[in-house]
């Protein structure tokens, strides 16, 4: 898979988790709430690391 689209579809993930934590506050579910704020925050950095990754594969081409 290109790595545009794992980007695209980890960042998806992300924005749905931090939605899907919004929304679990209105139902006052707070253990899912930090599940899915803890999800978002670990997938963000997952992306960072990728990122990260693929600047240093690609500067020493």
């Amino acid at each position: 898979m290109k790595h545009e689209i794992k980007m695209l579809l980890l960042a998806i993930a992300v924005v749905a988790c931090f939605i899907a934590s919004a929304i679990v506050i209105s139902y006052r579910s707070y253990e899912l709430f930090a599940l899915f704020l803890f999800a978002g925050f670990a997938l963000m950095g997952v992306g960072f690391k990728l990122k990260s990754d693929y600047q240093k594969k690609h500067e020493e081409e």
